[in-house]
């Protein structure tokens, strides 16, 4: 997968979050920036539009389009770059089309789901072409396809192209914002917006009388990375250039470095609707632009605070829509309506909802979006969010476990989330999902950061507060991303720490490198949040860098926690065997052997950290012995069983059908 790695100075010093108002984030670096879905704006459904035009971007209908590049451009930087847009039936075949599903060994990614992929799209595969190209990266590309005939919009004094998409970013934002995906419109075919620069200005055409925009960026916040939904559905009012035109031309164009891929289908000209709200391109259920706050998979229970659900809503339509609110529900039950609003032409505003989280459980966040009028799209009205809540886990993650770092398990690496504290708390561990493959015996650690200290982030070990013993990993302890459930791997703090409310903690996790040890990521989460230390930086430069993938590292705030694994792993004088048969629905039998007469006992634990079973068998004598443990009650799911001889502990996983 194709990464950029940069470092910036250090800005800023992180603060509590307790108080309203933007809270400043940890000091960073730019980052590690690797798979990020983009906010996803709904697919047209229950739209009543006049459609003026389409076009499904058959290949057998490749005459359709007529595709050209900048290559004759003098003086240009893509003078002579003869990269093209093409039809096609298959997804990117790039050596680093991992990202839309592929393997990275020249076979096709999985296709744009689209809803005509059957019959085909159109497609620019910049990573092809810069492998073919030997990878150099000083070029500039610049390509385009547009209609090959005329669309008649003189009927339709307000004009909209809607498109669906396929699109990752690789050199925009953090670099030198060279990459752009643009939709241009032309009124003769002829004239259209200067191609050789892409600033704003440019992008306006005079036809005689007075300029109009005919150039629109379709991913302009999108920065290195940044990738859609497959597919992501993009709309673009044209009406200043488009409308009641008897003729218009639609161009697509990709300017920029050596990047990933972009593909395009089922392309609409339809007339502009006259009331039609959509949730846009910011939804947050703590409101993190405005508060600063986190969007925490589980929350604590002691943590738990008033919050606030924000949308950002925007105008399609052509008509003011009045008495624009957001209503929100939890589980179904009505939890309140935003202040209500009038939207203009093509305006915006972020509508907010106050809720509060209850006790331990799920909840579920739907918000919806209505105005005075019927609206004519309601597909894209709603958003929605799923928030646990627990007594034992504070977690940045939301469980779901969607990717694999580092991407080299054998590099040295520290994983570290910074926790918020609202209200006193005293954690007792770390935990961690650690991925399966992940070499038996490796080393490992977990620790405990100051995020007030001036060194957080900064230096390697900067602000350490406390860490656990130095474990040794066990892979039976380990998730292949399959399971409903995550099974954590605890690692003990050598001392308990209690955080003060406004207090700033991280939570982290490392791995020495050598061995290969892979951690889980989960959902994303907003630049200059999470953070991993390890060789990411350009020439593999050691630093601390900012992901946009939330590492599964949480606080664990359980008094009666033990490790996974005993630090006394070498020559402890026993062996424990794998319970049998596991899974299971009723008995499983464990074995173990003893060395010498020694003290035992058996303890199962739900994925909390909740005791479910208990057994002292006393002090037992040298050699083989096993115990039962009765399973049929346990409710379906993923379990831990831990030994412990003389105090020592080793810990396996049991799953219960």
């Amino acid at each position: 997968m194709k990464h950029l790695y940069l470092a910036a100075v250090a800005v800023g010093v992180a603060a509590g979050a307790v108080a309203q108002g933007r809270q400043p984030v940890a000091p960073m670096k730019d980052a590690q920036l690797r798979r990020v879905s983009a906010v996803e704006t709904p697919a047209a459904a229950g739209a009543n539009r006049v459609e003026i035009w389409s076009n499904t971007c058959a290949a057998a209908n490749c005459s359709d389009w007529v595709f050209d590049n900048g290559a004759g451009e003098t003086g240009q930087p893509w003078e002579g770059i003869d990269i093209n847009f093409g039809c096609t039936t298959e997804g990117p075949t790039g050596p680093y089309n991992q990202w839309a599903g592929g393997t990275g060994n020249g076979s096709a990614a999985s296709d744009l789901n689209s809803t005509t992929a059957n019959d085909g799209w159109i497609m620019i595969d910049s990573d092809l072409f810069g492998a073919d190209a030997n990878y150099s990266a000083s070029w500039i590309e610049n390509a385009w396809f547009q209609t090959a005939n005329a669309i008649d919009c003189s009927a339709f004094p307000y004009v909209s192209v809607g498109f669906q998409t396929r699109y990752r970013c690789w050199d925009n934002g953090s670099s030198d914002d060279s990459e752009k995906c643009l939709v241009e419109v032309s009124r003769d075919g002829v004239t259209w917006p200067d191609i050789s620069t892409v600033a704003e200005a440019d992008g306006f055409v005079d036809y005689g009388d007075g300029p109009v925009q005919a150039r629109w960026e379709v991913f302009p916040t999108f920065e290195t990375s940044d990738e859609t939904t497959n597919p992501q559905i993009a709309e673009f009012d044209i009406t200043g250039v488009a409308g009641g035109q008897g003729t218009i031309w639609i161009r697509f164009r990709w300017v920029g470095t050596w990047g990933y891929s972009w593909e395009i289908d089922d392309i609409s000209v339809y007339e502009t609707p006259a009331n039609d709200v959509r949730i846009d391109t910011y939804t947050s259920y703590t409101d993190y632009e405005t508060s600063g706050i986190y969007e925490y998979g589980v929350w604590a229970s002691s943590q738990v605070i008033d919050l606030d659900y924000a949308a950002k809503v925007y105008n399609v339509g052509y008509q003011d829509q009045t008495g624009t609110a957001m209503a929100l529900t939890v589980n179904g039950t009505d939890a309140g309506t935003s202040n209500a609003v009038t939207l203009g032409y093509q305006g915006s505003d972020t509508l907010r909802v106050t809720y509060t989280l209850g006790g331990v459980g799920t909840y579920d966040l739907a918000a919806a979006v209505a105005t005075d009028f019927e609206d004519e799209n309601p597909g894209n009205n709603s958003a929605s969010a799923s928030v646990e809540v627990s007594d034992l886990h504070f977690g940045r993650d939301n469980g779901e476990m969607l990717g694999l770092f580092p991407g080299d398990g054998t590099d040295d690496f520290i994983a570290c989330n910074p926790m918020q504290i609202f209200n006193d708390l005293t954690i007792y561990a770390i935990d961690v999902a650690i991925a399966e493959g992940s070499e038996n015996g490796t080393p490992i650690i977990a620790h405990l950061f100051d995020g007030a200290d001036a060194n957080f982030l900064v230096e390697q070990y900067g602000g350490l507060l406390v860490s656990s013993a130095e474990l040794d990993l066990v892979d039976a302890s380990t998730n292949d991303g399959t399971e409903a459930e995550v099974l954590w791997y605890t690692l003990v703090l050598e001392e308990p720490y209690t955080a003060a409310a406004g207090d700033l903690v991280g939570a982290g996790f490392e791995h020495y490198g050598g061995s290969n040890v892979q951690i889980w990521e989960s959902k994303y989460t907003q630049d200059q949040t999470s953070f991993v230390y390890g060789p990411f930086g350009s020439g593999g430069a050691y630093d601390w860098y900012y992901t946009n993938e939330t590492p599964m590292v949480r606080l664990n705030l359980n008094p009666n926690a033990v490790n996974s694994v005993s630090e006394f792993t070498a020559n402890q004088g026993f062996e424990v065997f794998p319970a049998f048969p596991n899974p299971t629905s009723d008995v499983t039998r464990l074995q173990f052997r003893l060395d010498q007469t020694s003290d035992v006992v058996i303890a199962v634990r739900d994925l909390t950290g909740k005791e479910v079973f208990f057994l002292d068998r006393g002090t037992l004598a040298a050699g083989y012995h096993s115990s039962e443990i009765a399973l049929g009650n346990f409710s379906a799911g993923l379990y831990t069983c831990t030994v412990y001889v003389n105090g020592q502990p080793t810990t396996q996983r049991l799953s219960v059908k």
